[in-house]
């Protein structure tokens, strides 16, 4: 099979990479407009499947992408004004921790109750204190070589996939003219035309990848798009910050700061610090943006999906095919479930090119994906008690947030209510919003004051107690734990 990735940022290295890895024997082309920016991500947990497939280990992972460990997503004035609370990485203490256990101890004893992430994820109460959890089962069920996720320098990872897994890839500097298309696929791919050239060069392939971002060069004019009008962000300022104290400054966790307008985020990679403020240009124009935020460069974007990913002969890989605004650091999350899905579909046809039975099991597969990290970043919102300010009063009170899950025929947000209100468990592991609720610390007193009379032992003043006493021993204990910078510097810089 012959194959033309378009674009050289991060998401078509990933997807050389993976298939020059797959496909050693295969033609494979990359049509290169220049090298990808060098940017701060942060990734999920997520990243280890792809890191398990390329055959990457942490060390070397660390070491290439100048990265640093990153155990839990911070969320600083998002639900209100001086509040925090953590998205961990990581396992409970407890198999199936009860969330409404901890509901009923918080609304009956909010003066001593802890936060959930701390009661059930302890490790996130080391984290708070800036300090790296190491692997200690007796204190907490967080192993740092299976729980974490990484914040990343972006053209560094991307540099080294090139190197070290490309060998057999063709690239060509380059730009894209124009496409042909014909018949619903593409038939050729005309390239910018150089100073010798009496005609545009053009390069045919059997599989197109669209690697372009958000520009969506190839496969954009072969789909439907489909906005996801409710995440309001349209716009981020992006800027690098040196290091003044790496031991406080590299903490691990991604930070992200509720502000006017949106939020800013903070990401601690092993060189530098990537700071961001996304907000939405309804309610802030970029001068009262780098008013709050500073100066930085300028980046517009849009959040939504095109109807299908795989048209004919065209699959659109990573930003060329959907994006969600950043909160959640999904984007290159979003990049390698592509890939990876690809690469199953192209495994099991080996030679012979895919039908369109293939393709709509592919199109299905990355709707409910991206539609559900969708309904994820909503909730952020859709649980904050900000009104300060009309951005904040727009994304939490007149917005209608009631996106249908396909396979239940039941809108997560309205099955949360439902959870709310009834008088069944609420497991925090049914759906992931379900932390963002608790994270908020929401209660639902009224309908659950049965489970109080009937069994107080699960809530009972001494139960909360044993809480607070086992947060503050852990908030001591951070202080025999390592830095980050100290923990990186010793076992990978050195």
């Amino acid at each position: 099979m012959k194959i033309v990735i378009v674009g050289s940022g991060t998401s078509g290295w990933m997807t050389a990479a993976a298939l020059c890895k797959t496909f050693p024997n295969w033609d494979i082309t990359m049509i290169s407009s220049g090298a990808p920016i060098g940017t701060g991500e942060s990734l999920t947990p997520h990243v280890n499947q792809y890191l398990h497939f390329m055959g990457i280990d942490d060390k070397t992972f660390l070491r290439e992408a100048r990265a640093t460990y990153k155990s839990s997503s911070r969320f600083e004035d998002f639900h209100s004004i001086g509040h925090v609370f953590h998205y961990p990485n990581g396992q409970s203490i407890s198999k199936q921790p009860q969330m409404h256990n901890w509901m009923l101890a918080k609304a009956y004893h909010p003066d001593i109750c802890p936060p959930f992430a701390d009661v059930f994820m302890p490790f996130v109460t080391i984290a708070e204190e800036g300090k790296l959890p190491l692997n200690d089962r007796a204190l907490f069920p967080y192993d740092i070589s299976k729980d974490r996720a990484f914040h990343i320098d972006g053209a560094k990872f991307s540099a080294y996939l090139q190197e070290t897994f490309c060998d057999t890839l063709t690239v060509v500097d380059s730009k894209v003219d124009s496409v042909r298309y014909n018949g619903g696929r593409i038939s050729g791919v005309f390239l910018e035309r150089g100073p010798t050239d009496l005609r545009a060069p053009s390069i045919d392939a059997d599989l197109y990848i669209d690697c372009t971002g958000q520009a969506s060069t190839l496969g954009g004019a072969q789909s439907r798009w489909v906005p996801y009008e409710n995440i309001r962000t349209d716009t981020a300022i992006v800027r690098r910050k040196e290091y003044t104290d790496k031991d406080k400054e590299m903490v691990p966790y991604t930070n992200a700061k509720g502000m006017s307008a949106g939020w800013k985020w903070t990401i601690p990679t092993w060189d530098f610090i990537s700071e961001g403020y996304v907000f939405s240009s309804k309610h802030q124009t970029e001068e009262e943006a780098k008013k709050e935020f500073g100066d930085g460069k300028v980046i517009k974007f849009k959040n939504g999906r095109y109807e299908d990913a795989w048209v004919g002969n065209c699959v659109k890989i990573g930003l060329s095919y959907g994006f969600i605004e950043p909160l959640e650091s999904t984007s290159l999350f979003n990049t390698h479930h592509g890939i990876l899905a690809l690469i199953d579909t192209l495994s099991d046809m080996w030679n012979y090119n895919p039908g369109q039975f293939e393709r709509d099991i592919y199109n299905h597969n990355m709707r409910e994906h991206l539609d559900g990290w969708k309904e994820f970043v909503e909730a952020h919102y859709y649980y904050s008690s900000r009104r300060d300010t009309p951005f904040w009063r727009e994304v939490t009170d007149e917005i209608q947030y009631k996106t249908v899950d396909v396979q239940s025929g039941v809108a997560t947000h309205e099955f949360i209510k439902f959870q709310m209100t009834s008088d069944d468990p609420v497991p925090h592991d049914q759906t992931p919003i379900t932390f963002i609720l608790a994270g908020s610390e929401y209660t639902n007193i009224n309908k659950r004051r049965y489970a109080y009379h009937n069994y107080p032992q699960l809530v009972s003043r001494d139960t909360v107690e044993m809480w607070q006493h086992q947060y503050n021993m852990r908030k001591q204990l951070a202080r025999q734990m390592p830095t980050m910078h100290k923990y990186l510097q010793d076992t990978v810089f050195s």
